[in-house]
């Protein structure tokens, strides 16, 4: 049993110099004081919890550390600037809510905090937190402006940063534990209530099927296999409706079938003339697409045209256990999607460049009302500014108003990408040359991934 000091609230204590004298203490709760020094803490060695919330306490960690120290709470205090805490290196629970910090340090050797809360202070900058083993992460009420700094917190559960002044979603990639994030009152719900940008609707895609994911059997796939180069690899292919984009994928998987195989996304849209089932789409109905989401099957979904697309976990895999990289080829919704995911494909962005070529395509194929074809038209500018305002975040961007030349240069990207320009001239082997071991190969030849 614990031998616990504990005073009643607002007992209006300022000197507690005579508790240097009780040694043996091993829980500590002085709440709701006028309390301004902890010295006394140095002569408790024994101490595992300590709550001196609601005080006057300037001084951060003013006092000798108590080898088992585990549960701290200093909410509510005059505390202006974090120092370093190597020596804690049992706490596991920091509760530094409503004082003045303007940001977070000292930290980095806290290998067992898992919960820690600076709800209500100064911090503008989420740093110092790289690789702790935090479960619950509260920075509730500061001065945030973007999510930054959480990409090394692989434990993190629990995320509540409401009440800042976050535009974008962006930064949540990674977090694969994350089942609950609080966003309340920030700039992303009052700008994006109503036509949310692309980024929040596939952060918000990620979470779902993440969730999900979580909810069944843990199983080790060949596509999530660690590997000591490089990510599974993945080429993703994307641009607009009817800019050749699925066509371009079949025949690129085809002439380099020896490294590429298709994966076959579901919707729930119709078939067109020619297409196939399970071939270029897996057709099905969208009480059969709803069925799937909650059963964790999907990597992402979007919605386009009203109807559902999404890329399964197991079309990736299928080819992945043929030891090839999986190529697909989706919407710009679907690339967000997948850019918050472990997977780290190549994105290859088709783009038409003649408008009037492009609609005259649309109207040819005959399967486009006039509102679909305006639509699909609108999207150009959406894919361009995508291209303008994130630098890099396509690898390659190849005009799409001549399918041969498109292919062509699709070829040409792909061939970069798999060194085949040097081995036709003359290198031989040179997948297995020691001087290409880190170039860009290692992206797609993937047949020793495993």
């Amino acid at each position: 049993s614990f031998v616990y000091f504990r005073t009643k609230k607002s007992h209006n204590l300022s000197d507690i110099s005579i508790l240097c004298n009780y040694v043996y203490l091993q829980k500590l709760e002085l709440p709701h004081n006028k309390i301004k020094d902890l010295s006394c803490v140095s002569h408790m060695p024994y101490l595992v919890i300590l709550d001196a919330s609601h005080n006057e306490i300037s001084n951060f960690f003013e006092f000798q550390p108590p080898k088992n120290l585990k549960e701290v709470n200093f909410s509510h205090n005059r505390m202006t600037k974090m120092k370093d805490l190597s020596a804690y290196l049992s706490l596991n629970t920091l509760n530094l809510d409503h004082n003045n910090f303007r940001e977070i340090s000292g930290l980095e050797q806290c290998c067992k905090l898992t919960h820690l809360s600076l709800a209500h202070n100064k911090i503008s900058r989420i740093s110092g937190l790289d690789s702790l083993p935090v479960t619950h992460l509260c920075l509730r009420g500061n001065q945030l402006e973007m999510i930054e700094g959480l990409e090394n917190l692989k434990s993190l559960q629990v995320l509540d940063l409401s009440l800042n002044r976050i535009s974008s979603l962006s930064g949540l990639q990674n977090l694969h534990l994350l089942g609950s994030i609080d966003l309340e009152k920030n700039l992303v719900s009052s700008v994006n209530k109503y036509d949310p940008p692309l980024d929040v609707v596939a952060a918000r895609d990620h979470m779902t099927h993440l969730v999900y994911q979580l909810m069944q059997p843990q199983v080790l796939y060949d596509s999530t296999l660690p590997s000591p180069d490089s990510p599974y690899p993945m080429l993703v292919l994307t641009g607009p409706q009817g800019c050749g984009k699925r066509e371009l994928a079949h025949r690129l998987c085809q002439e380099f079938s020896e490294y590429f195989a298709h994966g076959t996304c579901h919707t729930t849209r119709a078939a067109y003339f020619g297409e196939e089932n399970g071939l270029d789409y897996h057709f099905v109905s969208e009480e059969d697409f709803q069925n799937m989401i909650p059963m964790g099957k999907f990597i992402q979904t979007l919605q386009y045209g009203g109807h559902s697309y999404g890329l399964t976990r197991d079309a990736i895999e299928e080819v992945a256990r043929e030891g090839l990289a999986c190529c697909v080829h989706m919407e710009l919704e679907g690339v967000f999607s997948l850019k918050n995911s472990y997977f780290e494909p190549r994105y290859i962005l088709l783009i038409p460049i003649q408008v009037e070529k492009y609609t005259d395509h649309l109207k040819k194929r005959g399967l486009y009302s006039q509102a679909q074809i305006d639509a699909a038209v609108s999207r150009i500018e959406l894919y361009a500014n995508t291209n303008k305002q994130r630098p890099g975040f396509f690898d390659n961007i190849i005009p799409c108003d001549d399918r041969e030349e498109a292919y062509q240069m699709l070829r040409q990207a792909v061939k970069g990408y798999l060194l085949l320009e040097e081995q036709e001239e003359g290198e031989d082997n040179i997948r297995a040359s020691p001087d290409n071991t880190s170039t860009g190969a290692d992206v797609f030849v993937c047949s020793d991934h495993h």
